[in-house]
């Protein structure tokens, strides 16, 4: 239990630097468009419609990619279907360069081990909270859902400095883990080796996720989404995920996210 209230004030702390500008954003377009008087839709009103779209996300601890398939059951009312890669992150990171190559090398984090994804799929459900009559209005929707997630671990290869010639300086150096016993600083590391050295030892750790948010549908052609996406998720693993060479590793991730969706409508029936 404290571990998990340590995880929430720091993803609070992250939310009010990172979110709250956003969602001040948002309510001053819902306002703005509450309080002025939109163009008139003399588009065909789509009553019936299943949703496909895509969305790229900025999350607490990294970046994530969805789609998702959305089935209507009513008028206001939807099953989703959502599948997501997306990267892990700890908390603890910091970006180093080498001191020797400097830009021309490959930036890393010193301590890291492995290079955290996560694999999700799960189904939802959406309901429409206020509808978008006019041209260029916005429509309110809130969503929840959860699936199972695997997390994919790719080991990270380092070049470690293991000696140097005096005679002409030049280093000598080979290819190796992190190694937490030899490696004491960035100045016993030459550089970080391709993000593809390590791609056929990945190992997997299953999981599960649930996640709840608001999304806010503005686009002026019915047939089309553009919407923008706010909420939390929560994801767990069977075991803690070694990402770096430290015991503060953690099982149970708490996120905020914030995206942006685009799609099409499919399969859509005209109000009579």
């Amino acid at each position: 239990m404290p571990d998990f209230c340590y995880i929430c004030k720091d993803r609070m702390r992250y939310f009010l630097r990172r979110f709250i500008p956003l969602s001040f954003l948002v309510f001053f377009a819902i306002c703005t468009d509450g309080y002025s008087q939109g163009e008139i839709d003399k588009q065909p009103k789509v009553f019936y419609r299943n949703e496909r779209s895509w969305s790229g996300s900025l999350n607490s601890n990294g970046w994530g990619v969805n789609y998702r398939y959305n089935k209507r059951i009513n008028a206001f009312s939807s099953l989703l279907l959502d599948i997501d890669l997306a990267s892990i992150r700890h908390p603890k990171e910091i970006k180093s360069q080498s001191p020797y190559i400097g830009g021309w090398g490959r930036s890393y984090v010193f301590g890291k081990t492995n290079e955290a994804y996560s694999l999700r799929g799960g189904t939802g459900y959406q309901k429409e909270l206020f509808s978008k009559f006019d041209q260029g209005g916005i429509s309110v929707r809130v969503f929840s859902g959860g699936g199972f997630s695997l997390a994919l671990l790719k080991p990270i290869y380092y070049l470690k400095i293991t000696g140097f010639d005096p005679t002409t300086l030049d280093l000598f150096t080979e290819k190796s883990l992190f190694d937490p016993d030899y490696m004491q600083s960035i100045y016993d590391i030459y550089d970080r080796e391709s993000f593809f050295t390590g791609v056929k030892e990945v190992k997997f750790i299953p999981g599960f996720y649930v996640r709840t948010g608001l999304s806010f549908e503005y686009s002026s052609e019915d047939r089309q989404v553009h919407a923008l996406e706010g909420g939390i998720q929560i994801e767990g693993f069977l075991k803690k995920l070694p990402i770096l060479a430290t015991e503060d590793n953690r099982q149970l991730f708490l996120t905020l996210f914030a995206s942006y969706r685009f799609g099409k409508v499919i399969d859509a029936r005209l109000q009579k």
